[in-house]
């Protein structure tokens, strides 16, 4: 698994809605829309990065980039470079806890009622709200959470 992927894009004018449409032929299903170039060519990395990190999250096989020499595309597209690194995406949205063994007393477990012993998710919130983690991130599965779209798009 590599860190940084480089992958070309197009980045084509609609006729109809005036919106940029962006397309990473290599990658099926990853396409999205700006409300202008900028925007577009703004966002291709990282709507690539999630992409990418999806594929990786899922196991699915990241193909190599194409060689665009021998693309035929529209007069008004262009073809882009678009470059995406994983390391940050895993960090932010990758496994949510580090898997360490602690140590607690008996005691601690045995203050819950008698049926009901504390748990381990008893303690980690009460771990959370006494140092105040603000729980948006943590507690998103993916970005598709975060932005609302099933898909991950913006």
């Amino acid at each position: 698994m590599k860190s940084k992927y480089v992958f070309p894009a197009i980045i084509e004018r609609n006729k109809i809605s005036g919106k940029y449409t962006v397309v990473f032929p290599d990658l099926p299903g990853c396409a999205f829309e700006g409300e202008d170039f900028i925007q577009a060519y703004y966002w291709a990395g990282p709507r690539l990065e999630y992409h990418l990190y999806r594929m990786d999250r899922e196991y699915e096989h990241i193909p190599e980039a194409s060689d665009t020499s021998g693309w035929e595309i529209a007069a008004d597209a262009v073809v882009v470079q678009v470059a995406a690194g994983l390391p940050e995406y895993r960090s932010m949205f990758g496994p949510k806890f580090a898997r360490k063994a602690i140590g607690f007393p008996s005691w601690l477990f045995q203050l819950g009622k008698k049926d009901e012993p504390i748990s381990v998710q008893d303690m980690r919130e009460v771990l959370r709200e006494k140092l105040g983690i603000d729980m948006l991130l943590e507690n998103a599965h993916d970005l598709s959470e975060v932005f609302g779209n099933e898909d991950g798009s913006f």
